[in-house]
């Protein structure tokens, strides 16, 4: 089965040229052509250049012969994804520009843009970073976080591995789960369930990373201050997910950490 090109241009056109030649497969071709940043049952992630920029590139692989369907009709987590992305950055958000989306034998290639100089917000931290650097990471990441939520979009994953810092920016990444939700200008908490859930999954990393009142305050009122939400209330509001969460993490993980609202 060929290649099909469902979105991109001239970045899908280099891809397919490159992926022409590769008659051991896709999975393969990704494995020897790419940084590899992830390799599992159902898919391949890694960074590579394309144009002279540097590029991450994800194979989404079938989890079922259904989902093979939805492949081929053009309804997968890459193509929303994709979709997404292209829609945030209109809104003149902080995210990786998409580049191309191509079907392959073994399921969908999304391209997007690399972040240069860039690390996960979970790694950054892991690294106990200094007070004056860890505030930082905080604010921009509440920021970033309410920047989403004004335009009315829920980010749908919001844990610390999704925002990427280059140490001037935070981009929101893995774009397969948001979605148009709204907004209500002026109003003491965020109006939508989705939006306090990432509020909640957030909220969840942060106590499981281990981070201070004090520094999870700053993230709360940068996040505040851009939503002209009440803090008090945001922190009510997203109480009973943060529980369903960590009765959640529990269940998986069974350990407990020190409550931050």
């Amino acid at each position: 089965m060929a290649n099909v090109v469902i979105r991109g241009d001239d970045w899908a056109e280099q891809l397919q040229q490159w992926l022409a030649p590769a008659s051991a497969g896709t999975v393969a071709w990704v494995e020897q052509h790419t940084a590899l940043t992830k390799s599992d049952r159902y898919c391949r992630v890694g960074m590579l250049q394309v144009k002279q920029q540097p590029c991450f590139l994800k194979l989404y692989l079938a989890k079922s012969r259904w989902q093979q369907l939805g492949f081929r009709l053009g309804v997968c987590r890459a193509i929303r994804a994709f979709d997404a992305a292209r829609e945030l950055r209109r809104g003149g958000l902080q995210v990786p520009a998409p580049r191309a989306c191509l079907r392959v034998p073994e399921g969908v290639l999304l391209l997007t843009e690399g972040i240069a100089n860039s690390r996960d917000l979970r790694a950054l931290w892991l690294e106990q970073p200094a007070a004056e650097y860890a505030g930082q990471l905080m604010q921009c990441a509440g920021q970033a976080l309410a920047a989403l939520h004004r335009a009315g979009f829920a980010h749908g994953d919001c844990k610390w591995s999704n925002l990427l810092w280059n140490g001037e920016v935070c981009y929101l990444v893995d774009l397969e789960a948001v979605r148009k939700v709204g907004y209500t200008e002026g109003a003491a908490l965020p109006t939508r369930k989705r939006q306090l859930r990432d509020l909640a999954r957030f909220t969840v990393d942060a106590e499981e990373l281990g981070a201070g009142q004090p520094q999870y305050d700053v993230f709360l009122e940068s996040y505040c201050a851009v939503t002209h939400c009440d803090r008090r209330r945001v922190a009510a509001g997203i109480a009973p997910a943060v529980s369903a969460i960590r009765r959640r993490h529990y269940k998986k993980y069974g350990t407990t950490h020190r409550s931050l609202c």
